[in-house]
C-alpha cells in the first residue's frame, strides 16, 4: 500500500491523499484483509486516514513557487471582486484544475456551482447576510440577493440554488424562505 500511495502522490503532489476506494481497487485485496492492513497500517502511523482519503504521512500538499504567485494573484482577484469571482473555468485557465482542486480541498474556495466560486469566507459572508434578511423580512428573491451584492443574476441564482441543497433556504414560487 505504502508503494501505491508514494506513486499516487508522486502523479497528484496537490491532491490530499488517494480515494479510499481506488486504493482498496489497486490492491486488490480483500475488502475485510485490506480493511484490516489500513487500520493496523494507520494506528502504526505508516499512512493517515482522514474521513475517505488515505495518504503517507509525510505528505502534504505544497505550491511550487510559480504555483504559489498564480494563487496569489488569483486569490487577490476574489478579494478585488468578492462578489462577481472569476468562473471556474477562468480559475482553470489561471492556475490550473490541480491548484484550483487543492484551494478547495484545503478550504480557501469554497464552490457553489459548476461554474460559480467563492473565497469561503466571502461564501460564509453572504449566506450570513441573506439569512439575516430572511429573517427580517420573512423572504428574498434572486433579485434582492442581486442587488444586495452587486452581483450577476447568475450568481445569485446559483447561491440561493446552493442553499435550497444545503436546505437552509426553501424555494416558494419566486422567493426563498428558512427552512
Amino acid at each position: 500500500l505504502s508503494a501505491v500511495l508514494k506513486d499516487y502522490h508522486q502523479q497528484y503532489p496537490l491532491r490530499k491523499g488517494m480515494p479510499r476506494e481506488e486504493l482498496k481497487s489497486r490492491s486488490r485485496l480483500a475488502s475485510k484483509l485490506f480493511n484490516e492492513v489500513v487500520s493496523l497500517a494507520a494506528r502504526e502511523g505508516r499512512l493517515v486516514e482522514e474521513e475517505t482519503i488515505i495518504r503517507l504521512p509525510q505528505h502534504e500538499v505544497k505550491f511550487s513557487p510559480a504555483e504559489q504567485r498564480k494563487v496569489d494573484a488569483l486569490l487577490a482577484e476574489f478579494r478585488r471582486n468578492p462578489y462577481t469571482t472569476p468562473s471556474v473555468a477562468d480559475c482553470e485557465a489561471q492556475v490550473g484544475a490541480e491548484v484550483l482542486n487543492a484551494l478547495i480541498e484545503q478550504g480557501k474556495l469554497f464552490k457553489v456551482s459548476e461554474d460559480v466560486i467563492f473565497l469561503t469566507e466571502t461564501y460564509e459572508e453572504i449566506a450570513n447576510r441573506i439569512v439575516a434578511r430572511i429573517e427580517r423580512e420573512g423572504s428574498i428573491t434572486v433579485a434582492q440577493v442581486r442587488d444586495m451584492f452587486g452581483a450577476s443574476r447568475k450568481y445569485a441564482l446559483a447561491l440561493m440554488e446552493h442553499l435550497d441543497e444545503r436546505r437552509m433556504t426553501k424555494r416558494v414560487g419566486d422567493v426563498r424562505v428558512l427552512r
